[in-house]
């Protein structure tokens, strides 16, 4: 009698027809998952900035076009402030090459002569560096002491 009982269990199980997943639950996940990576694709390359030194940013040809930062020490005797304007223009130095560089915004209390900052902003191939953020990065007097 058991080889009945089991074939009647298994009926019953056959029978009950089967739950299918919604066709329109599926369409509209594929469509939420499509526009959250369309909006993390279009912010990323929003917010691309190429990173420079002075002398890669002279050769590049296609720098115009878009938003960059470039790295240098600020040459001394090159600060100059403009209080009408609100506006600073100085010159970076790196590899023995300089960038002009005009600034309007404020100012970090760090920033003077012999200071490595980063700038970040449009450079058009010729005249100054139209310069939009200034960083200053901290004196060497944060750094760890060396031991002895």
């Amino acid at each position: 009698m058991q080889p009945a009982l089991t074939v009647s269990i298994e009926k019953s199980v056959a029978a009950r027809p089967r739950k299918r997943f919604p066709l329109s639950f599926l369409l509209a996940g594929i469509a939420i998952l499509g526009a959250v990576l369309y909006l993390v694709y279009a912010n990323t390359q929003a917010n691309a900035v190429y990173y420079m030194t002075v002398p890669e940013l002279k050769h590049c040809t296609t720098c115009t076009t878009q938003s960059v930062r470039v790295a240098g020490y600020v040459q001394a005797g090159s600060i100059k402030r403009d209080d009408r304007t609100q506006s600073i223009s100085f010159v970076i130095e790196d590899s023995h090459q300089t960038l002009a560089v005009i600034y309007s915004g404020v100012v970090p209390d760090i920033f003077r002569a012999g200071v490595q900052v980063v700038v970040e902003g449009h450079y058009i191939g010729k005249g100054p560096f139209q310069a939009q953020t200034l960083l200053a990065k901290c004196p060497s007097k944060f750094q760890s002491a060396s031991l002895k």
